[in-house]
């Protein structure tokens, strides 16, 4: 049996309905807050998805239906003792301790009311996620946000996750508070300062992102052609690279040179080089090299658990292994969809930045499939705008 489940008392099924339709509640009111309107799919929606968790979640306490990941001993540990070690990144030490140990708390120490409230998280910021992508193009079409539900709630990954006492919930908060905020018509507001805020004490390589996303929406707003767009482009790039080299030497201590990025990757690789499914060591002296390796590792990254550069037997891996071949789907759907969403430029800059950075950074198969999550959900609003389209005349069938 799981450790977290080793400490089960009949008190957790008696409280478990009364947060069960307390978080029902305030999960519907906030999608209806922010989501286009469609009263009656969004209640029968996210009723059935708790239920659908729940029964997942049954499941896995008699079955052992979701992996037990390495991590979760730690996180565990943390959870039920309140302390956490002193080798642990910033990320665990403040993030984790002061988000996640307040909830299993509030859940009365109870690992089934944790979950929940895991699966709340997740839910909420995926619906500011399908806030931000109807705010970004103006979105009108109920359909569009039904799909991208739909298809979040089919995600893998996002299942596996919300039952285990990982960080991931908090992740996708955060980078659904910070792109609903990004599309607000104030500039600076309460989603985006509290989307920074969480990163900043989650997984603070995401400031990064979150830096040069906003740097490109700035330019994206601006009303000039296209010669004097790509002069700015061009005369900003150094600019763009001194300032993310000062963050990333200030934030992470890694400043952005081959070597010091090929230096940190093998590190990290050597500590998991046992668990037999790490990446192979990279050899960057110059940029030269580096832009070499960089379609592999993208690939690499975007399709995990399906090795590109190594062969590691990834269908023994069951959750990776349906996360994988769900990703694959996603991106059939969206390749083609092309002729539906080519006025989506912006929104798939966001995606290749996220991918292209975190490839570089990626050092372990596993993990990979896990920091890739945001980028899939990111990847789902395209995928359902083309589905929207192939779907038109179909609408019938979705009424209600």
């Amino acid at each position: 049996m799981k450790v977290y489940y080793q400490n089960i008392e009949f008190w957790d099924l008696l409280s478990l309905p009364l947060y069960f339709i307390l978080l029902y509640l305030i999960l519907v009111s906030i999608a209806k807050a922010v989501l286009l309107e469609d009263r009656k799919f969004i209640n029968v929606y996210f009723l059935a998805l708790l239920l659908f968790y729940l029964f997942i979640g049954l499941v896995d306490f008699k079955v052992r239906l979701i992996p037990y990941f390495p991590d979760t001993n730690l996180f565990t540990k943390i959870l039920e003792t309140g302390v956490t070690p002193s080798n642990q990144s910033i990320g665990v030490k403040i993030g984790y301790k002061f988000l996640a140990i307040p909830i299993y708390w509030l859940s009365l120490k109870s690992i089934f009311n944790y979950f929940l409230f895991n699966v709340f998280f997740f839910q909420i910021g995926i619906i500011f996620l399908a806030g931000a992508f109807n705010r970004t193009y103006e979105i009108k079409d109920q359909l569009v946000q039904r799909f991208y539900l739909i298809l979040a709630l089919l995600m893998p990954s996002v299942i596996v996750y919300s039952f285990t006492p990982l960080r991931e919930s908090y992740f996708v908060l955060a980078l659904g508070l910070f792109f609903y905020g990004l599309t607000g018509k104030n500039r600076v507001n309460i989603f985006l300062i509290l989307g920074v805020i969480l990163a900043g004490i989650l997984r603070i390589q995401l400031l990064l992102y979150f830096f040069i996303v906003y740097v490109l929406l700035l330019i994206s707003k601006l009303s000039l052609s296209r010669k004097t767009l790509i002069t700015i482009v061009i005369v900003s790039v150094p600019i763009l690279f001194l300032g993310l080299n000062f963050l990333s030497t200030a934030i992470l201590n890694i400043p952005i040179s081959p070597k010091s990025l090929a230096l940190f990757r093998n590190i990290q690789r050597m500590n998991y080089f046992e668990s037999g499914v790490s990446y192979p060591e990279v050899f960057w002296e110059n940029w030269f090299d580096l832009i070499v390796d960089f379609p592999g590792l993208f690939l690499q990254f975007l399709l995990a658990p399906f090795p590109v550069i190594i062969f590691i037997p990834f269908w023994t891996k069951l959750a990776y292994f349906a996360d994988g071949i769900y990703l694959l789907v996603i991106l059939t759907i969206c390749l083609g969809s092309v002729k539906y969403i080519k006025g989506h430029g912006l929104w798939l800059m966001y995606i290749l930045l996220y991918v292209g950075m975190s490839s570089f950074f990626e050092f372990h198969l596993l993990g990979a499939v896990r920091h890739r999550l945001p980028a899939t959900l990111l990847i789902l609003g395209l995928a359902a705008k083309g589905l929207s389209y192939y779907f038109t005349s179909y609408k019938w069938i979705f009424r209600f």
